[in-house]
């Protein structure tokens, strides 16, 4: 008869093996119920908090699992994943930094890296963690992923296509490869599509903020204030930031050229005040943007939660 403690260690596996991971934290409990010291049980249980999106408790068991090894990488890669997902990017890259220099052939942790500095907006040391990453995972479909994120930051679409193909060519039911196309049949102009693509994705991982954030994107696009603003902050992605200013500045002088000009014209003083609320609307809307997507992604998530099947 097999022990109980190996018995819920095997039950722990299997479930986390078929993507279960919330029903696998009450094993795992079980197990460090009976040996608190077990390193590989805190680092188990952190990923499968994380992805149940109990962020807090998954950050604490990384921590404890650090605190018994903290010789070994991938404890830090836990603490990493979770800090992550607390949007603590510079906490999470300084874990990260550490797993590189315990193990310095880890493809996954140069993948993190390049991720998380994608995300601060630095885009060169992350292209060049990325190419580490392909160089120590040449075939791996997560980081081929992370090419296609990469490329939608600069807007590149037929980019964004050509990996998320190469993703799903290996992995067809990859989040990643879902969301990837999804973004680019968005910037083709088929939101029907693109939904179907974000809720394939999430029906594979609930939790995908890249998953989420097409999905509030593509339902943002079915409104003409909302499709209007998201094609502008597209032209301003792909224009690239000195572009992007330039044009900013550009509309700042056409807008003061056509207050000025009703003047000279002699125009009615309320034309005047038309092109300034006009202007003013746009700026508004532009700086407030990014505060509507957030919370349609937020509301998306706990729509998609509560989902029977999700």
């Amino acid at each position: 008869m097999m022990d109980p403690i190996q018995a819920a260690w095997a039950r722990a596996e299997m479930l986390m093996r078929v993507g279960n991971h919330a029903a696998a934290i009450e094993p795992l409990r079980d197990v460090l119920t009976a040996d608190p010291n077990d390193a590989e049980a805190h680092s188990m249980l952190s990923d499968c908090l994380r992805q149940s999106g109990r962020l807090e408790g998954a950050a604490y068991e990384a921590r404890q699992a650090i605190a018994l090894a903290p010789y070994v990488a991938h404890y830090h890669l836990a603490l990493a994943l979770a800090l992550q997902m607390q949007l603590k990017p510079k906490l999470a890259l300084a874990e990260v930094d550490e797993a590189i220099t315990l193990a310095p052939h880890d493809g996954f942790a140069h993948l993190i890296r390049a991720k998380l500095l994608r995300i601060s907006g630095k885009m060169e040391e992350a292209a060049a963690s990325l190419n580490q990453a392909l160089t120590l995972l040449p075939h791996d479909d997560v980081v081929m992923a992370e090419r296609g994120f990469a490329a939608l930051q600069r807007g590149a679409m037929d980019q964004v296509e050509a990996s998320a193909r190469d993703v799903l060519s290996i992995n067809p039911d990859s989040p990643d490869g879902l969301t990837l196309m999804g973004q680019a049949r968005l910037a083709a102009g088929a939101i029907d599509e693109a939904l179907d693509l974000a809720l394939s994705a999430l029906a594979n991982n609930p939790s995908d903020s890249d998953a989420l954030s097409l999905l509030a994107a593509a339902k943002m696009n079915g409104s003409i204030i909302g499709g209007l603003w998201w094609k502008w902050n597209r032209l301003l992605v792909k224009l690239g930031q000195a572009r992007a200013i330039f044009l900013v500045v550009g509309i700042w002088v056409i807008y003061r050229w056509s207050v000025f000009g009703s003047r000279d014209l002699g125009a009615p003083e309320i034309v005047e005040t038309i092109l300034s609320v006009i202007y003013l609307g746009f700026v508004l809307y532009t700086i407030s943007a990014d505060v509507i997507v957030a919370r349609m992604i937020s509301k998306e998530t706990e729509r998609v939660r509560l989902k029977p099947g999700f």
